[in-house]
């Protein structure tokens, strides 16, 4: 079978016109079939935003899952405890040790863009307000709720995930699947990641598929990490494009 996010969801999610709704079903499906074998996971997602629109965890939820929904955005975390009674909610931006504290959170007309750093994932983003956020590490949240097995994590928060990860110590919570957006401007994320001795095994979309040393992942193919490798080749090029792309907007 050919688990490539495109012909895969266009396969078993043909029937879902709009494109990224059926990629994001498609994903949501090789996530599912990566943890068949659980039944009753723990997931953390960092940059949670609608409590079921292109959420990462929102289909684990229904089969029985329970974690953390950490999101900054006031009326969003409302809404994540109305319609995810089942999982705790965290009002909060994650960051790196030394950014512990309280910054503005710039918030995006379409609320998935929003971030800490305007810029440093999407050029032209439009920004309606800022906000005060409380600024913690992702292990300082962790160890506040508890959680001692971490099966699955995802981290959309805009071009600031190495701050996050610089918060979360990897090799300690040894989640099986990370699951992390990386538009890959740079090498830096991915080269944090695999230092603590995890392996990028699938990209979905801008998704970045991360498992531990022992863990064999069946929904790739030679093919597709050779697509991989060639991806991750092709970074300083688009670092170059990225940049002019900014200098351009200035």
């Amino acid at each position: 079978m050919n688990y490539q996010l495109r012909p895969f969801a266009r396969e078993h999610f043909g029937h879902i016109t709009h494109r990224k709704l059926r990629e994001h079903a498609g994903e949501e499906r090789l996530v599912e079939l990566f943890f068949t074998d659980v039944k009753q996971g723990t997931f953390i997602e960092v940059g949670a935003n609608d409590p079921r629109r292109f959420s990462q965890t929102w289909h684990l939820e229904q089969l029985g899952w329970r974690g953390l929904l950490i999101e900054p955005i006031p009326e969003l975390c409302d809404l994540l405890r109305a319609e995810r009674p089942s999982s705790t909610v965290v009002q909060a931006a994650c960051s790196a040790p030394e950014k512990v504290g309280t910054a503005q959170f710039h918030v995006a007309k379409a609320h998935g863009q929003s971030t800490l750093a305007p810029g440093e994932a999407n050029v032209g983003v439009e920004f309606d307000r800022t906000v005060d956020v409380a600024v913690r590490t992702l292990d300082d949240i962790i160890d506040d709720a508890g959680i001692t097995e971490l099966d699955f994590i995802s981290i959309d928060v805009e071009g600031v995930q190495l701050d996050v990860l610089r918060g979360f110590d990897i090799p300690r919570h040894q989640p099986k699947l990370l699951l992390i957006e990386d538009h890959l401007h740079d090498m830096d994320t991915h080269r944090h990641i695999t230092r603590a001795g995890y392996r990028l095994v699938k990209r979905t979309g801008l998704n970045n598929w991360y498992v531990p040393p022992d863990v064999e992942c069946f929904l790739t193919s030679p093919v597709e990490r050779l697509k991989l490798k060639l991806k991750l080749a092709r970074t300083p090029f688009r670092r170059l494009q990225y940049a002019f792309k900014r200098a351009r907007k200035q």
